[in-house]
C-alpha cells in the first residue's frame, strides 16, 4: 500500500454514509497540487478539492477562507470521518495534466473490475455515493449503478478547479439536501 493509500485509510470511517469518487490520486507529497485531499501534514496552497468539499458539506465552513480551512484541515479531515464521509478514486495512480479526456477514461475503463471490487469492499446499497468529473460519471456510473449502488448524481459533479468551484459545491450540496 502508498503513503497516500496509508494516509487514507487512517480517515475511514467506520459505516461509510457517503462515498466520493473523483479521478485520480494526487502526485507525490512534494508536489504542488489541487488535489491533496487527505495530505494534513502542512498547509498548502489552492487544494481545491478539500476545501471545497467542506465548503459544500459544512454551511459553518463557507465563509472561511482556504488558508483557515487549510491550518484547520486535520480537525477537518476528522469531521469527514466521523460523519461519514470518504473519499477514493477511480484510478490507483496520479494522471498527468497532459493527459487527454479520452486517455484518462480508457484508464478508467480499464480499471473498472478493480474500482468495483473496492466499491463493494467499502460500500452498502444504502451508501450515497457522488462521483466527481465528467470522465468518471461518463464511464463509471452506470457499472456502478447495474452493480446496485446509490449513485446520486444524474449529471456531471464539475471537479472544483479553477473555474468550476462554486458548481461543485452547489451540486454536492444539493445533492446530499445540504442548504
Amino acid at each position: 500500500m502508498d503513503a497516500y493509500n496509508e494516509l487514507r485509510e487512517h480517515f475511514r470511517p467506520a459505516i461509510i454514509k457517503v462515498l466520493f469518487i473523483a479521478e485520480s490520486p494526487p502526485p507525490t507529497a512534494s508536489i504542488q497540487s489541487s488535489r491533496q485531499f487527505y495530505r494534513a501534514e502542512k498547509a498548502r496552497h489552492d487544494d481545491r478539492l478539500f476545501t471545497n468539499t467542506i465548503k459544500a458539506l459544512y454551511p459553518e465552513a463557507r465563509n472561511n477562507t482556504e488558508p483557515e480551512l487549510e491550518a484547520n484541515k486535520l480537525n477537518w479531515l476528522k469531521r469527514f470521518k466521523n460523519d461519514g464521509f470518504y473519499m477514493i478514486e477511480a484510478l490507483k495512480e496520479s494522471q498527468p495534466h497532459e493527459a487527454t479526456k479520452q486517455q484518462r477514461q480508457q484508464k478508467i475503463r480499464e480499471a473498472l473490475p478493480r474500482l468495483l471490487t473496492d466499491v463493494k469492499s467499502l460500500a452498502s446499497s444504502h451508501t450515497k455515493i457522488i462521483l466527481i468529473k465528467s470522465n468518471v460519471v461518463i464511464v463509471a456510473a452506470e457499472p456502478l449503478r447495474h452493480a446496485g449502488f446509490n449513485v446520486l448524481n444524474q449529471a456531471l459533479v464539475d471537479y472544483p478547479g479553477q473555474y468550476n468551484q462554486r458548481a461543485y459545491r452547489e451540486k454536492v450540496s444539493k445533492l446530499l439536501d445540504i442548504s
